[in-house]
This record gives C-alpha cells, sequence and structure tokens, in this order.
C-alpha cells in the first residue's frame, strides 16, 4: 500500500521538495553544515597535486587542447545535445552522507557542475572500484522506484522504461567522452549532517564509466537544476571555503540559511550569474577581461574574430566568453587564444627563464627558480578576471605551485569553455544566492568559517 502511494504522487506531481525528518524549520531557517575531506587526503607534496591535476585534465578531456609530453583533445568529438562538458572523474572534496532505512554510511564526492545525485547500487553490472561498501537498496524500507510516467523522470534527458509490467525509470545520465552512468532513478531517505531527508531522487547506478575515484561511491550534483541537491532540499544559498591543498584543515560546507560570505573584507566581489541554452545547470559567469599586473586589462570581444567553437552559448546575457565555476576541477582553464595570450603576459612581467613544461605534474607553462630561491620570494604579477565588469584578483598562491626548481601555473588550456577550478578558490568563501542569481567570492581562511 505504501509503495503504491508513492507512486501515485510521482504520477500526479513534478519533483518534490526533500521533507526533513523531526520539527522541521522553516525553509529560511534550515542550515545543515558539512565537512569536505580531500579525496588525496592522505598524501602531500607533488604527488597530492599531480592526481589532482592529472583527474581535472582527465575531467575536461572534451576540451583540453595539449599535454605536456604529448596527448591532445584533436580527436576527442564535440559533446551532443544535453551532454555536459566534463566527466564524472574528477572530485575533490568528499561529504560524508547516509541513506536508506537502516542507514547506509558512504562518501560521495561534490559537484557543481552536474545536478543529479548518484550512488552505485548493488546488483552492480559494470561499476568502478569503490572503497565503501556499495549500497544494496533491497535493504533498505524506505527505498523506492521512481515511475517510468513521472514528470520527476522527464527530467533526465535520456530515460526509458524496463518494461510494460515494471514501470521503473530507467535513466542514462551523459558526460564528454565516453562519461556516464546509468541505472534506477529512485528515492530513499538521505542524511546530510544531523538532519535526515525523506523523499530524495538519486540515481541508483549499475553502470559507470568515468567515474569518480574510489574514495567516493558516487557524486552529489549541486548544480541549478530540478534534481540537485540544494533544489530537492529547497534551500535557496549555498557556500563552501576550500582550505589549501597542503592544509590538513577540513573544508566546510553549509547549505541554507546559514550560508553567507565574509563581511566587511576589502577583497569581496559579487557577480550575477549568466545561463547558458546550452548548459543551463551550469554557474555561468561571463568572463569579459583579462588583466596581468599593471598592464592595461583585455577586453575579451576584441581577443579573437570569432568566438571559441565550442561555447554555443546564449540567452540571459550569457556571452561568448563564459566561465563555469567548477568544485571538482583543481586546476583552471581557459579557452585557448586567452591562454596564450595570459602565458606572452606572464611571461613579460615575470623575469624569470621560461621552463620546459612539467611532465611530473602536467602543467605547461613553468619557470625556473633562481638556486636556492623558493616561489614565495620572487615576483608574480596579480591575475584579475573581469565578470561584467566586477574583478577577481588571484594572486601568486592561486596561482602557481612550486615544482622543485620550477613554478607551474595551474591553468590549462581548452577549446570549450572556461573553467574556474577549485585551486583558483581556496581560502575563500564562495557563497551562490540561488534565489537573487549571484555568486560572491570573499577572501578569508577557512578558519574563520563558523
Amino acid at each position: 500500500m505504501g509503495l503504491l502511494l508513492v507512486l501515485l504522487l510521482f504520477l500526479a506531481l513534478p519533483v518534490l521538495p526533500a521533507r526533513c525528518d523531526g520539527p522541521a524549520p522553516a525553509p529560511r531557517q534550515r542550515s545543515v553544515r558539512l565537512e569536505l575531506a580531500r579525496v588525496d587526503a592522505n598524501l602531500t607534496g607533488h604527488e597530492l597535486i599531480r592526481r589532482a591535476v592529472q583527474r581535472s585534465l582527465d575531467r575536461n578531456q572534451l576540451g583540453v587542447v595539449a599535454r605536456p609530453g604529448g596527448g591532445g583533445g584533436g580527436g576527442l568529438r564535440a559533446a551532443a545535445a544535453g551532454e555536459a562538458p566534463v566527466v564524472p572523474g574528477g572530485g575533490e572534496y568528499l561529504v560524508k552522507l547516509g541513506i536508506g532505512t537502516p542507514q547506509h554510511s558512504f562518501s560521495a564526492a561534490i559537484d557543481t557542475a552536474t545536478d543529479l545525485v548518484w550512488m552505485q547500487c548493488q546488483p552492480c553490472l559494470s561499476c568502478y572500484r569503490q572503497l565503501d561498501p556499495v549500497f544494496n537498496p533491497r535493504l533498505s524500507s524506505s527505498f523506492a522506484v521512481v515511475p517510468c510516467s513521472s514528470d520527476t523522470c522527464g527530467q533526465l534527458d535520456e530515460h526509458s522504461c524496463r518494461s510494460e509490467e515494471d514501470d521503473a525509470c530507467q535513466y542514462t545520465y551523459r558526460y564528454s567522452g565516453n562519461g556516464m552512468t546509468k541505472g534506477t532513478l529512485a528515492i530513499d531517505k538521505l542524511a546530510v549532517g544531523s538532519d535526515v531527508f525523506h523523499g530524495v531522487v538519486f540515481g541508483c547506478s549499475d553502470t559507470s564509466a568515468g567515474g569518480p575515484p574510489a574514495q567516493a561511491s558516487g557524486l552529489v550534483g549541486l548544480g541549478r537544476g530540478p534534481l540537485s541537491l540544494p533544489s530537492q532540499l529547497s534551500v535557496h544559498r549555498f557556500m563552501y571555503c576550500l582550505p589549501p591543498p597542503m592544509s590538513r584543515t577540513p573544508g566546510k560546507l553549509v547549505l541554507g540559511a546559514g550560508a553567507d560570505a565574509v563581511r566587511n573584507v576589502s577583497d569581496r566581489v559579487t557577480i550575477t550569474m549568466s545561463s547558458s541554452t546550452r548548459y543551463p545547470s551550469y554557474y555561468y559567469l561571463n568572463l569579459d577581461g583579462i588583466a596581468v599586473g599593471d598592464q592595461t586589462p583585455r577586453t575579451l570581444v576584441r581577443t579573437t574574430a570569432t568566438p571559441p567553437p565550442a561555447t554555443d552559448v546564449g540567452g540571459s546575457g550569457a556571452n561568448a566568453y563564459g566561465m563555469i565555476v567548477d568544485i571538482a576541477s583543481t586546476i583552471s582553464f581557459l579557452e585557448a587564444s586567452l591562454y596564450e595570450e595570459l602565458a606572452d603576459d606572464l611571461e613579460q612581467e615575470i623575469r624569470l627563464p621560461r621552463a620546459t613544461p612539467s611532465r611530473r605534474l602536467g602543467l605547461d607553462l613553468c619557470f625556473i627558480l633562481p638556486e636556492g630561491v623558493g616561489m614565495d620570494r620572487v615576483y608574480v604579477p596579480t591575475v584579475s578576471l573581469s565578470f561584467d565588469g566586477r574583478w577577481l584578483e588571484l594572486e601568486r598562491d592561486r596561482l602557481f605551485v612550486e615544482d622543485g626548481r620550477m613554478m607551474c601555473l595551474m591553468v590549462g588550456k581548452t577549446r570549450g569553455v572556461s573553467i574556474l577550478g577549485n585551486f583558483q578558490q581556496q581560502n575563500m568563501h564562495v557563497l551562490y544566492n540561488l534565489r537573487r542569481g549571484r555568486i560572491t567570492f570573499a577572501k578569508g581562511s577557512c578558519e574563520s568559517m563558523q
């Protein structure tokens, strides 16, 4: 009888806001706080950076122009309609969650560049190796499948019915290259921090390719679409703070009313988001200028004669040089012509010999440091990005990483949409105001985030 009621509800209604256990506060008062752990928290130094950079390059495999030591992106196909230009193989920060009755604890990678919440489920037909036990939905008394004929199932671009007798919603969620996850769309209780939410929609995946690291059992999408976690929990804002890669301090994620960027600081910029008709779930910012040091800012509409071919944006004021905010990519990516101009400007400003690309870290633009001199003792100009005239300044520690006697730029080049990675967001309180369509970057340590 209970299952029948669930089916009837899904047939009649679109995606329902998840319901919180107990005497739930009003949505504006709800605040959920979580710690973020790095995927490779047990590693230090160059190996940590190397793995993170490699995952970023793999994640952006659709648009990567070239990698040091060979292997370009020239043979990769263009993204199909409705397909994300990043693969789920990123995921640098993990949250601890619980699902089902009794509760099954697991770790999941968070991702601002995707919507679907999904995890691997038994029986797995073709799954990547994960460290946590694989969730068995048959052991959860609160688990139910989403009907194929429901509006919720229709939120996914690619879905089908298993059979006439079995109305379960079968989904396929595609990323770039061969990245994908597919399985059964379902609902269950989800424990987020100390709160438990009923009726959270998630993908119970039995097949995946290009999955996140083994430390994650799946992904938690924080994007702008109706199936993302913020949308399902009916929160209108969320924020995070990411410590530097070598720090042992955990990152922090706040969902709901408690999300508030640092006030009364000079290094604070609020940017209005745009929308891409091709990628409506992304947090998309219009990139209209780049400045290096005290040089005259470059206005991007004059940078190249034609816009990047893979961008294909439109609607809500989105321009041809958009940049998406992606917490699951470590390095940032710039459209190839913009990257080359940035590299030329940095080479003029930094009075150091240009080094060959770092094969160990997989980074292209490197400079040779003087003997016995660390990166912190050489001049590195600030790089400023203009988003509709609002400037976000990036200093040395958000631009370069030291590699022996070299320092290398933590930015790659791409044929597609530009990406703002998490290395450039370190030690910032990044606030997403979903109701007002704004993102605020406020520089401040993660320890100061209560």
